[in-house]
């Protein structure tokens, strides 16, 4: 059985002051608000409470922008219910500074720690800030000790509901502009508030069960998502294309 739901669209921003885009004189230009609201839309369709009379235990969200979970994800399954996991992340070894989400663990001061994406923007500057003068760099295997995540995720239905029901859903905001030149002024499109499907973790309690399985890189992520020049600049530099040949 398919269900589709309707994903609602936030109004897009035209420069760092927090201008509106306008489509036309009268209209607001509006983006789609990121697949963070995967869960928003579940809980308020009463999808996983439809999920959990039914008896079902766990839930795997996935991504069509690569084809390879289908290899993979009764694997990720049986270490999420081999180790008790509330969520369980299918990742691959990832090259340093490429451009796909990193899983770290992230600690804050007080001891308190998380398992969770870093998407690849942010690892950099986060690994300067916190003593890693060197930055995200390849370590004797060849690749950087951050996996990449492919977002193929595993989640315990049970723990998934009472999660929603505490947070109704909602997944922190970012913004993620793509700037015209150096001086981080003039936008190369609009921008708008968004949200990653992949976050939910971090709604989680310190104590929730958060694992990932890492597979070979022929069983990764191979996403359709860069131009063809993109693509033959990120090969000539040794890293995944990311393009339509790759894909394939």
């Amino acid at each position: 059985q398919v269900k589709l739901l309707a994903q609602e669209k936030v109004a897009a921003l035209a420069s760092s002051s927090g201008e509106l885009a306008m489509e036309s004189p009268y209209r607001i230009l509006t983006k789609p608000h990121g697949h963070g609201d995967v869960h928003f839309l579940l809980r308020a369709q009463g999808i996983v409470e439809r999920w959990r009379g039914e008896g079902r235990r766990w839930v795997f969200f996935l991504q069509d922008s690569s084809t390879l979970y289908f290899a993979t994800f009764l694997c990720s399954l049986g270490v999420a219910a081999e180790h008790s996991l509330q969520v369980n992340i299918a990742t691959m070894p990832r090259h340093a500074k490429e451009a796909v989400g990193a899983i770290a663990q992230l600690r804050h001061l007080d001891g308190r720690s998380v398992v969770a994406n870093v998407e690849y923007n942010q690892l950099e500057p986060l690994l300067l800030a916190t003593g890693h003068p060197e930055g995200d760099v390849a370590g004797p295997d060849g690749f950087s000790p951050y996996p990449g995540n492919t977002n193929g995720l595993i989640l315990s239905l049970e723990e998934y509901a009472a999660q929603l029901q505490r947070t109704e859903g909602r997944i922190a905001e970012f913004v993620n502009p793509k700037y015209r030149d150096a001086s981080r002024t003039d936008f190369k499109a609009p921008t708008r508030l968004e949200c990653m499907m992949q976050d939910y973790v971090k709604t989680l309690a310190p104590e929730a069960r958060v694992g990932f399985a890492l597979y070979p890189p022929d069983f990764g992520y191979f996403p359709c998502k860069n131009d063809l020049a993109t693509a033959a600049r990120l090969s000539a530099a040794g890293l995944p294309p990311h393009g339509a040949a790759s894909a394939e």
